[in-house]
């Protein structure tokens, strides 16, 4: 267990009750199992390299020892946070727990004394958008063809 994270205990907003910790190297498949249900581009090379670069950055959620969610958070070279993957086990989805990963991010942030988070959310993606709006994010901006599959990207910005 990372010495910087105690885990978090998290009652969401619809009642389960969930753990918030640090990344673990083990994790790695169900992440993997995770991303890949939710059509992320990434892959376990890519998730363990951030990993490596930042440690406290990379949490994930489970309930009753069951890994049930992932956030991975990157630091720009413009002194942002950029959420760059955020993941629920689609069993989970709509239940709080998505919510309670970013607000443990956007802690984990405020405490490098970061003053703002983005991200990008697929086009067609308006749950998450929905989600990424009533934490207070604010679209700013537009990739065409971000997406592996040429969908385009909303960025959103959010001040912490």
């Amino acid at each position: 267990m990372n010495e910087n994270m105690k885990v978090i205990t998290v009652r969401t907003a619809k009642g389960i009750v969930i753990k918030i910790r640090n990344f673990e190297m083990p994790d790695i498949r169900r992440v993997m199992e995770i991303e890949e249900e939710s059509f992320l581009d990434g892959d376990a090379g890519l998730y363990l390299e951030l990993y490596e670069e930042w440690p406290e950055g990379f949490l994930v959620a489970e309930k009753e020892g069951e890994l049930i969610g992932f956030v991975v958070l990157v630091l720009t070279p413009e002194g942002e946070g950029r959420i760059f993957a955020i993941a629920v086990d689609s069993r989970y989805r709509g239940r709080g727990v998505g919510r309670a990963l970013l607000k443990t991010a956007f802690n984990v942030l405020r405490k490098r004394k970061i003053g703002y988070v983005r991200l990008e959310v697929r086009v067609s993606n308006q749950i998450a958008q929905r989600l990424y709006r009533s934490v207070g994010f604010m679209e700013i901006g537009f990739i065409p063809f971000y997406y592996k599959n040429g969908e385009g990207a909303i960025v959103m910005r959010k001040v912490l």
